[in-house]
């Protein structure tokens, strides 16, 4: 079976409390109400010339740095998820190829907002089964801060930047266990969109649709997900969207809080690199060890909109 063999993240230099975030933009909020309506303390921004190509690439290196040997050369494919990049050609995905020195990948960006890690790991187990031997990168980075509008204190105060990365080596059959479920739908009243303003792009959100979205569709979607296929596991591994949800999902499913690992509190939301930035801490930790013992889902929701599960063993 292929397999996850490695980890890696990258999160900016610049941490910022809501205290800091509040005091540099001038925004009409206190800690208190970010902290209580997100479960959010604090995120880290990157700096005005870091670019998400160059977040991705630093989570790539810390993956690669935790290796005994040199393996950029045996990487088949590399994908990007990204909703962040205002760079559609070099790829990110090619910005991170031609950084690591993996001259024999192809590589390719896919952009499906906070969805985007799931399902950039669904195509990479798809590819993963192509290959008998070699490996294959998978990158979620993200520069949120690129989108938002710092005068808008319902999106500014929610979301960081940084990047996490996986790398799955093949064996010409997918990942032990895997299941998987994906489902986009249109999103007429534009709860989750970027917006023109002048000549930038702003994110703007509707709360309370987004809230209903994960509420009454991600959630009741993964439990279907979990009774169909009569899944045990050890963790849920979700988006880090608001800590109220990770909340609701624990009520509704009647799941210990101790299954649903949370980083929101650090990071904020960082759209696609949540989960594999959440991830790659868990690894660190030791609470996943990357030995093929462990049951995991994957859930991640968004813009689009889009969501989509995942269960495999890691």
């Amino acid at each position: 079976m292929s397999k996850i063999v490695a980890t890696g993240s990258y999160l900016p230099a610049n941490y910022y409390s809501n205290t800091d975030l509040i005091n540099k933009y001038a925004i009409d909020s206190s800690h208190e109400w970010i902290q209580q309506r997100s479960g959010i303390e604090g995120r880290y921004l990157a700096i005005d010339d870091e670019s998400v190509g160059d977040i991705a690439i630093k989570a790539g290196q810390n993956l690669l740095s935790k290796l005994n040997h040199d393996i950029s050369k045996e990487i088949s494919f590399i994908v990007v998820a990204s909703m962040s990049s205002f760079s559609p050609t070099p790829s990110l995905a090619n910005q991170v190829q031609a950084a690591l020195g993996a001259t024999n990948a192809w590589a390719v960006d896919i952009n499906a907002a906070c969805s985007g890690f799931i399902m950039a790991l669904e195509l990479a187990n798809q590819v993963s089964r192509n290959y008998s031997n070699g490996y294959t990168l998978v990158i979620g980075a993200e520069k949120m801060s690129n989108i938002l509008n710092f005068e808008d204190r319902s999106t500014a105060v929610l979301f960081g930047d940084g990047a996490g990365a996986v790398l799955i080596k093949n064996d010409g059959q997918q990942l032990k266990g895997y299941q998987h479920y994906l489902a986009t739908a249109s999103d007429e009243a534009l709860s989750i969109h970027l917006k023109r303003q002048e000549e930038k792009f702003f994110l703007t959100m509707l709360g309370r649709d987004v809230f209903n979205f994960v509420n009454r569709t991600v959630v009741n979607s993964l439990q279907d997900f979990i009774e169909i296929h009569q899944l045990s596991f050890d963790y849920l591994i979700c988006h880090q969207a608001n800590q109220r949800l990770l909340d609701i999902f624990a009520k509704k499913l009647k799941i210990s809080m101790v299954k649903i690992p949370s980083n929101i509190k650090d990071v904020a939301n960082t759209s696609a690199g949540s989960i594999p930035i959440l991830i790659d801490q868990m690894v660190t930790d030791n609470l996943l060890k990357l030995d093929g013992t462990q049951k995991v889902i994957l859930s991640g929701f968004g813009g689009g909109l889009s969501w989509g599960h995942l269960y495999f063993e890691i």
